[in-house]
């Protein structure tokens, strides 16, 4: 259960990392020009645009790329019910890096709305201050939970070795008055905290993953937003059974010393 809550901890970290690194496209900016513009007005007001604070990029998208980029995006049925191209002309311009967040958002867009020159300025507001007030919430719970998991594995590691060493101490001290080195000794307990790490962590994995994908072929947005999740759950499996390994040596060491130390 520890191995099934820390893979979905991470996966939700990984899905956290993948919409953080798309925040910068939240911070563009489109002011669409009247129909009746003409053409050769359309590279001044490009001039002025560059000179706008705040203003990293423009790029002017013309009636029929708008169109074009439509379809690609969405069904051409919604297009049937009028005669002609509904979507103007616009420019679309990104901020700098520096001035990537909602306040300075809204100062551009209050900014071209005063410019006169466009019918209308949109910019995904509302969703640029959403993640900006959850981002760190966003990253340190998952973060927070993960550790907390690790914590709770290693634990568990651990009283389970000892309980193994506990259950079978009449054969660790015979293997030690027959002469068993200390590698002789310990390889068993390690070997056996391995496999229970690896076994675990992958029946976890498997489980995670087969629910991600019934759920990626319910949502096809969600499946193209899990690139690289196989990757994170091989990692998974990775880490959790190197901590088995690292901590049932641990044990077997700190049990052993135990035992020299009463005899002595």
């Amino acid at each position: 259960m520890s191995s099934l809550l820390l893979a979905a901890s991470l996966t939700a970290l990984g899905g956290v990392f993948r919409i953080l690194r798309a925040e910068g496209s939240l911070y563009t900016v489109e002011a669409f020009l009247p129909e009746n513009v003409a053409a050769d007005s359309i590279g001044a007001i490009r001039n002025r645009l560059e000179h706008f604070r705040n203003i990293d990029s423009v790029e002017f998208v013309s009636a029929d790329s708008a169109l074009a980029d439509f379809r690609r995006h969405f069904s051409g049925e919604m297009l049937d019910l009028v005669d002609e191209n509904p979507i103007p002309p616009f420019f679309r311009m990104t901020l700098v890096p520096g001035a990537r967040n909602p306040s300075d958002l809204v100062d551009v867009m209050n900014a071209l709305s005063r410019e006169g020159s466009f019918e209308e300025v949109q910019a995904p507001v509302a969703w640029a201050t959403r993640v900006s007030e959850w981002k760190f919430k966003m990253v340190f719970w998952p973060i927070c939970l993960s550790v907390m998991l690790l914590v709770t594995l290693s634990l568990i590691i651990c009283n389970s070795v000892r309980l193994s060493l506990m259950s079978r101490k009449l054969l660790v001290e015979n293997m030690k008055y027959a002469g068993g080195s200390p590698f002789f000794i310990e390889f068993p307990f390690v070997l056996e905290g391995m496999m229970q790490g690896f076994v675990g962590s992958a029946l976890s994995v498997l489980l995670l993953g087969a629910v991600v994908n019934s759920l990626a072929r319910a949502m096809p947005m969600l499946a193209e937003n899990i690139g690289g999740l196989g990757i994170l759950l091989a990692l998974v499996v990775c880490m959790v059974t190197a901590l088995s390994a690292y901590f049932s040596y641990r044990t077997v060491q700190e049990f052993l010393l135990a035992k020299r130390n009463e005899r002595d």
